[in-house]
This record gives structure tokens, C-alpha cells and sequence, in this order.
């Protein structure tokens, strides 16, 4: 990851977490020049997604963390590689494996091997395509409108796809998680996400820990639906380890550099 996805993610965080910052206190904690900042931001400024006036960048009302898939995707990367490999060793041949599109389990595409011998569901495009490579995976796209924005199929026709489709495992994440309660900001990648949920027989969450701790619009489910919950990242907050166990939700945590 570079140093301006790096920056991109501390911005995206501060506007999700108030709504508005000021560009001079991003250029003090990110020790760069406000140039750099209006630099950072100019694509996004740019499409309306983000608004600059008097030296504050403010949400528009396109704004959805899932609009930054791109900058998400190699962000905190070891930790959604890891437990996209070890959620993957849990697959069985012969089985039908829902994948939703989510950044942390488009990382399964690093262990094809996994799903050989299985037929893939999914509306994430770069997996879709990185499979389609490998004869020994089927593959079923949920298809749909595509959202360039998520890197995925969305949408009534995706949703109508997905309730069709009955599945052995389902592997998702979210874009935040407070207490035991995931969030979606987007409203359609929740649609997608709340149908392949009810049709799957064993749900598996996966989550790096950057995300523990943090709220958003729509409260997707809670951990204590799936089967097992996937944790990795260079800390694990002791008080969150504590809420699981008293909860009794099955869970793995794994050690990260980063």
C-alpha cells in the first residue's frame, strides 16, 4: 500500500466518522502539505462524492464507504489475506459457496485451490474473473447492473439471482462492526448481502480488525449468525475478545504484522 492510499484511508475514516473535517487539521496529523491533501481528494471531489468548501471536506449524498472499493482494497491487506485463507480451508468439494463483494473476500482469489471442485455465487466482478481462470471452479454471477463504484453486480435483477440460488456456505464481510452488530453503508450491496444470508445453510464472517469499533447506516446482522467469525490484524482489543466470549460467538483471531 502506498502513502497516499494510506492517507486516503485516515480521510475516509475521519469523514465517515463526523461527516466533515477540516483539510489543515488532515494535512497536521498526516504531517503533508494541504496541497497534498487537495491532491489526494481531487478524483473525489471532482465526481461530487466528497464536497470542498472553506477549507472542509463534507460527505455529498452520494458518499458510501463502499464507493472507495478501489482505495479499500489494499488497505490492511495481510489481515484480510489471512483470514480469507484460513476461512477457506472450511470448503468441501461438491459444495455451492456464496462469496459476497466485499474487499477482504475478494483475497480468496490468492487460494483458488480451495474452491476447486466447488461452484462459486457471487456478484464481485474481480473474483469472477480471476476464477473464471481456473477450469476446475464453476462459477455462477449473479449479474445484474454493474456498480463500478463497489466492483460488483447490484441491484433488482442481482437480488432476484441471489433468492434463487440455494448455497452450502456463505463468506462475508462488512464495511464496519460495533459491539457484535456489522454494518453496510450502501443500501443495494445490503439487499444483496441480507438475501444471500437467508439463503445459505452455514454463514462464516470475516473481518480485520481496523474495522472493530466503528458504526454506519445499516445494521446488517450480528455475529451471533454465523457459525464462526474470522479476526485477524496486528491488535485485538481485549474488551471486544471479553464481549465475544460472553456471547459464546465461535471465533479465530490471527496475528498480523499489520
Amino acid at each position: 500500500m502506498d502513502l497516499k492510499e494510506n492517507r486516503l484511508s485516515v480521510i475516509i475514516e475521519e469523514i465517515m466518522s463526523q461527516g466533515q473535517v477540516e483539510i489543515k487539521s488532515l494535512s497536521k496529523k498526516l504531517k503533508v502539505s494541504t496541497m497534498t491533501i487537495y491532491r489526494d481528494v481531487e478524483e473525489f471531489t471532482n465526481s461530487g462524492v466528497l464536497k470542498k468548501e472553506k477549507g472542509v471536506l463534507t460527505s455529498s449524498q452520494t458518499f458510501t464507504l463502499e464507493y472507495f472499493h478501489d482505495v479499500r482494497a489494499n488497505l490492511n491487506i495481510d489481515p484480510k489475506i489471512k483470514v480469507a485463507e484460513e476461512a477457506g480451508k472450511l470448503v468441501k468439494p461438491n459444495s455451492f459457496v456464496a462469496i459476497d463483494d466485499s474487499t477482504t473476500c475478494l483475497q480468496f482469489s490468492h487460494f483458488p485451490k480451495y474452491f476447486e471442485g466447488t461452484t462459486v455465487v457471487t456478484n464481485n466482478i474481480k473474483l469472477i474473473n480471476i476464477f473464471s481462470k481456473n477450469s476446475k471452479i464453476k462459477i455462477i454471477s449473479l449479474g445484474g447492473r454493474y456498480n463500478r463504484p463497489t466492483g460488483s453486480f447490484l441491484g433488482l435483477s442481482t437480488e432476484n439471482t441471489a433468492s434463487q440460488i440455494p448455497c452450502h456456505y456463505l463468506f462475508m464481510s462488512s464495511s464496519s462492526l460495533d459491539g457484535t452488530k456489522l454494518y453496510t453503508h450502501d443500501e443495494n450491496v445490503y439487499r444483496t448481502k441480507a438475501i444471500q444470508m437467508i439463503n445459505s445453510e452455514k454463514k462464516y464472517f470475516l473481518c480485520d480488525s481496523s474495522k472493530i469499533g466503528k458504526k454506519a447506516m445499516n445494521v446488517q446482522a450480528d455475529l451471533s449468525e454465523f457459525e464462526k467469525c474470522f479476526f485477524a490484524g496486528s491488535h485485538f482489543d481485549k474488551g471486544f475478545e471479553s464481549l465475544l466470549k460472553k456471547k459464546k460467538i465461535n471465533f479465530s483471531y490471527f496475528k498480523t504484522k499489520n
